[in-house]
């Protein structure tokens, strides 16, 4: 089984694992990884143009220099590297098994959370010059799953975009929250911590079979309810 994560945008800085100069990431999305990348790089030559188009703030332009620096950079897993609300719940009291773990990245495409890889700043929705990035994955990622035998996917919605999945082995993880008379709402900024907290429960079970959901949510102090093609995980009030 394969449970997809969403990336984030912060992540911490440094990395004690070698740059992509030194070893890049070979798989099948080699290609369009580095047309990507090199994209990034052609736009970050234009520092406002770049700010613009990757919704920089005043505070956050350094992150034009940090990626023009991305081939150099030193690494780290990509478990390692985000942080944020569902991250930080994932690795709260210690790393997760990571072997199932994979995490879909607008820069690297859908990566397993190990592999090493630098600091860098690019969003799903972020404008690059003369591609089409959501496009442009939708096309590498085809018959990327072919030999999944089954997936959690806890992907945001915009990310999921960026390699559909079309498999009736695939379940969407959505996130309600059960008040106290019954009723039941998506919860909001918080599902990322509820994800995170299901991912690191169902990771270090090495969970392999979709009946196993039940037990893990119960362990993750959360509820499990099936549908055809989806998971939805009830918390209750103030998770």
């Amino acid at each position: 089984m394969r449970i997809l994560l969403p990336p984030s945008e912060t992540k911490d800085l440094g990395g004690s694992h070698p740059s992509l100069t030194e070893k890049p990431i070979v798989d099948s999305l080699s290609l369009a990884r580095s047309e990507v990348i090199d994209a990034l790089l052609e736009l970050c030559k234009d520092a406002d143009t770049a700010a613009k188009a990757l919704k920089l703030g005043p505070k956050q332009l350094v992150d034009v220099d940090r990626n023009l620096e991305l081939l150099s950079s030193p690494a780290m897993p990509a478990i390692e590297r985000y942080t944020g609300v569902l991250f930080d719940a994932l690795k709260a009291d210690g790393l997760p098994s990571s072997d199932q773990l994979m995490i879909q990245s607008s820069l690297f495409g859908l990566i397993p959370a190990s592999t090493a890889i630098p600091y860098y700043r690019l969003s799903w929705d972020s404008k690059l010059p003369g591609m089409n990035l959501k496009r442009h994955w939708q096309l590498a990622h085809e018959g990327f799953f072919d030999g999944f035998d089954l997936v959690l996917d806890m992907r945001s919605k915009s990310y999921q975009q960026l390699a559909p999945i079309e498999s009736e082995n695939s379940y969407v993880v959505e996130v309600l929250v059960e008040y106290p008379d019954g009723s039941k709402k998506p919860l909001n900024h918080f599902n990322k911590k509820a994800k995170g907290v299901f991912a690191k429960q169902a990771a270090n079970a090495q969970i392999s079979s979709i009946d196993q959901v039940f037990e893990i949510a119960a362990q993750a102090g959360q509820r499990a309810e099936l549908g055809e093609n989806s998971l939805t995980l009830i918390v209750p009030e103030g998770y």
